[in-house]
């Protein structure tokens, strides 16, 4: 009862935490579209992509790593354990940050040209520092969730959005009628947002840990760094897939629409800039019961337990997220009328197709996140890259192939999206259950043997 409790509890705090900050970030979409225009959005976002691998690339298995391994601890190790491993990620990870920033901010230049618009360089500038900032706030969020302590990540992901939704507008209008320089000051206020939410992690880490005993040798600083490179290494190749999936697309999507576009880079923003936004709101709802599936399966004392743990999830995801594509679906023109009010009215027509297209892949996507945080937690890592490499193969052969056609533009896109979540999610909860049914034959043979 009490794993459930937790699960339920943990889900929410985590759910409601991620809406919100991802209802503050669409809002915020608001004000920016009205002051840089579909232009100034389809450069804000072709930066994203290239963004997220080198975060991915510097740690973005860490938050997952640490939380399974202090999951994994007895209640009298966590503190201390918890500390340690923090403390190891922390050195292994930051420098990696620094080095992925630096590449950023230095192939800037080549990266703008090469996907079609060299006017998004300033935006890779303004937004490069921030690479580190994350790589800090994903350890200490890692630690948190890990102590089954889900309100540090719920909050500092809402000062993010606060910080970034005030500084940003305040940029744009200093520095416009500059488009270009209006779009790096709202990556910068990115920057800005994730500082001041790292030193929120800080003031609260600090208080947590101010009674334990100080680390006195300089080795221990490493503990545990071979466990967490051995579930950080396959964690990074799975997270960043669907990321490098996406800088793909920014090159091939904008590139082919320019066949027979003249806003090719506009209908971009559209897709990946509103719809995508619209989107990932309920996804973000749910991405909060894979997190507190990772340390609740890994911490499960019995392979029962473990097993209830699992279905809770998979059937409390497969509900939210359905109802939030039927939400989608049915109010499509609702929601993106009250969120983007400046689009014109065939900007709106597009949006509105496209998120019906794409409001099925609400439920995909949730999936895949929550049997992919079980995967996790039963540690079967390496197996989610089947699942994700077919994925984004298949979604990348369809754009490359849908995109060709006129006819269907920009909506090929969103078909090629569902795809790839599709496939995903199928293959990769083949093996969840896979590994169920393995579970199952060795407690039958176990009893079996016990009673002879």
């Amino acid at each position: 009862m009490e794993n459930k409790n937790s699960i339920y509890k943990n889900s929410a705090i985590l759910g409601v935490g991620a809406f919100l900050a991802k209802l503050i970030g669409a809002l915020y979409r608001v004000p920016l579209t009205y002051l840089i225009g579909g232009y100034g959005l389809g450069l804000y976002q072709m930066v994203f992509p290239v963004y997220c691998v080198l975060l991915d690339f510097s740690g973005a298995g860490v938050p997952s790593a640490i939380s399974k391994l202090i999951g994994s601890c007895s209640e009298e190790e966590k503190k201390e354990k918890g500390r340690r491993y923090l403390i190891s990620a922390i050195r292994l990870f930051s420098f990696l940050g620094i080095i992925a920033g630096l590449l950023m901010c230095l192939f800037s230049g080549v990266l703008s040209k090469a996907q079609g618009d060299k006017n998004s360089v300033f935006a890779y500038v303004a937004l490069a520092p921030a690479i580190v900032t994350v790589c800090l706030i994903s350890c200490y969020r890692g630690y948190f969730q890990g102590q089954m302590n889900m309100y540090p990540t719920a909050i500092s992901q809402i000062i993010e959005q606060v910080v970034k939704l005030l500084t940003g507008i305040l940029f744009c209008k200093i520095l416009l009628p500059n488009v270009p320089l209006a779009v790096g000051g709202a990556t910068f206020a990115i920057t800005l947002s994730e500082i001041i939410a790292l030193v929120f992690l800080l003031a609260i880490y600090s208080n947590k840990t101010k009674n334990l005993v100080k680390i006195s040798k300089p080795e221990r600083y490493f503990f545990g760094a071979k466990k967490l490179l051995s579930i950080t290494v396959p964690l990074t190749l799975i997270v960043i897939i669907l990321p490098l999936s996406q800088v793909i697309d920014s090159f091939i999507i904008v590139n082919k629409l320019k066949l027979y576009s003249e806003n090719a880079t506009a209908l971009y923003g559209l897709f990946s800039g509103v719809v995508l936004t619209v989107m990932h709101l309920p996804v973000s709802v749910c991405h909060g019961i894979s997190q507190s599936a990772i340390p609740a399966v890994a911490g499960a004392k019995s392979k029962p337990d473990q097993i209830k743990t699992v279905k809770k999830s998979l059937c409390l995801t497969l509900f939210l997220s359905a109802v939030s594509a039927v939400v989608c679906y049915f109010f499509s023109g609702f929601i993106i009328k009250v969120l983007f009010r400046r689009l014109t009215d065939k900007e709106y027509e597009i949006c509105v197709n496209l998120l019906k297209i794409t409001a099925i892949g609400i439920v995909f996507h949730s999936m895949l996140n929550t049997v992919n945080g079980v995967l996790i937690g039963i540690g079967k890592t390496f197996s989610i890259l089947i699942g994700m490499v077919t994925g984004v193969l298949a979604k990348t052969a369809l754009n490359l192939t849908l995109l060709n056609n006129p006819k269907i533009g920009v909506y090929g896109c969103g078909a090629s999206l569902i795809a790839c979540y599709f496939i995903s999610v199928l293959v990769n909860l083949i093996l969840v259950i896979k590994v169920g049914i393995e579970n199952a034959s060795k407690n039958t043979n176990r009893r079996q043997q016990n009673n002879r």
